[in-house]
């Protein structure tokens, strides 16, 4: 099952084009740019929304950013071959506390790029979920998570796995000389240690970039999440600066916000995996042959995958702040089709976009155990929703 879901998230990943793509979907904005320089985009990320039909387990939000590492001959596959790996663990694991299974995941996620690539390819990894029972994250490489206040100010709350933080942190230098080289990625096989924590919980919201969208003055990175109209004004902003500065590498970054306003999960009584890219959607619904039989809606369409309006609450933004935008120009890849259109053809009717409680048909998706050899996995893409971005200068 892991790699069936693995299988599918990485087509998606792959599919992604290397042009600038920003995009919200209730609250959460996700962003990338290929840079003014490279040919391609070896930054990797994605929002997944995992709902379970049982109660048993909990339901989660993970927003994750993979920078695969040029220097490697397989830094993109790497980066695409972690975020579907560590996705598709998360989704398929026990009920097991949350730090563990982190280090699980990330462990196979280690050990899938090891044994696919043999050391051609590596990765950086850093992830936040969000669940009822709060909010961890978990990093390996030189991408950061940020905290975000509710003053705005920001606070890193990843390490940098580099030789220059490494003299920082032992000599207490301000300015140590400058060394980006990279002391663990994923994919490097054995002693990685992965830094896993709580996210504090001062922090309305967290911020992920890869180092193209952080390469800058701390103070400049500050004024810029000051400066922001809202989450899509600032992942905008971000991607924006990285070009203007030079646009030596690619930028990515994602807003998140923290609490319940991200806890949008499917409660029409099915498995699901809704991963959100910059410009494409992929829902993941995970059922059996039995309950096929009994319940024919599980074979529909996913569902309706609109953005929605953020919450005010996040940040104190304008709650006008609606969208946005997946910029193609320059991007001449096609986009994804296809894959999920067998899929489609074994439907008939779409599912209606509102919710809708469980009912007895569902009871037996509810009693599935996902590691169940005969269940299967129903896929499929929906087209971005694309609008003119409000605040376009």
């Amino acid at each position: 099952m892991i790699e069936r879901i693995r299988n599918r998230l990485a087509r998606a990943l792959e599919a992604q084009g290397s042009g600038k793509a920003i995009r919200t979907y209730s609250g959460v904005v996700i962003g990338s740019s290929v840079g003014q320089v490279r040919k391609r985009n070896e930054d990797c990320c994605l929002v997944a929304r995992v709902s379970y039909a049982h109660g048993g387990r909990t339901n989660f939000t993970i927003a994750m950013v993979c920078d695969g590492l040029g220097g490697m001959s397989q830094g993109r596959e790497a980066a695409i071959l972690a975020a579907s790996s560590f996705t598709a663990y998360l989704f398929s694991t026990p009920i097991i506390g949350w730090k563990e299974r982190l280090s699980k995941a990330i462990a196979f996620a280690n050990a899938q790029i090891y044994q696919r690539l043999h050391g051609a390819g590596g990765t950086t990894l850093s992830a936040v979920i969000s669940s009822n029972d709060g909010a961890i994250f978990c990093h390996v490489g030189d991408s950061r998570i940020y905290g975000v206040m509710p003053d705005r100010v920001v606070e890193q709350l990843s390490r940098d796995d580099t030789i220059n933080a490494l003299l920082k942190r032992q000599e207490a230098q301000a300015e140590a000389p400058k060394d980006s080289r990279l002391l663990q990625f994923v994919g490097m096989g054995e002693e990685m240690e992965a830094q896993i924590a709580p996210v504090p919980g001062h922090c309305r919201s967290v911020l992920l970039t890869s180092d193209g969208a952080h390469d800058v003055p701390h103070s400049v990175f500050q004024r810029v999440v000051s400066a922001a109209a809202g989450g899509s004004d600032l992942v905008r902003k971000l991607l924006m600066l990285s070009d203007m500065t030079g646009g030596r590498d690619n930028a990515s970054a994602i807003f998140f916000p923290i609490g319940i306003e991200a806890e949008l999960y499917d409660h029409s009584g099915d498995n699901e995996l809704l991963a959100i890219l910059p410009n494409d959607t992929l829902a993941i619904h995970f059922t059996g042959p039995d309950a096929w039989e009994r319940s024919e809606r599980i074979r529909n369409a996913p569902l309706n995958c609109r953005p929605s309006e953020p919450s005010d609450r996040i940040e104190e933004l304008p709650s006008s702040e609606k969208t946005v935008t997946a910029e193609h120009a320059g991007s001449k890849e096609p986009q994804p089709k296809p894959a999920a259109s067998k899929e489609k053809a074994r439907t008939s009717k779409t599912r209606k976009p509102k919710r809708r409680v469980a009912t007895p048909k569902a009871d037996a998706v509810a009693q599935l155990p996902l590691d169940e050899p005969g269940n299967e996995v129903d896929v499929q893409f929906s087209s971005p929703a694309t609008q003119p971005e409000e605040d376009k200068q």
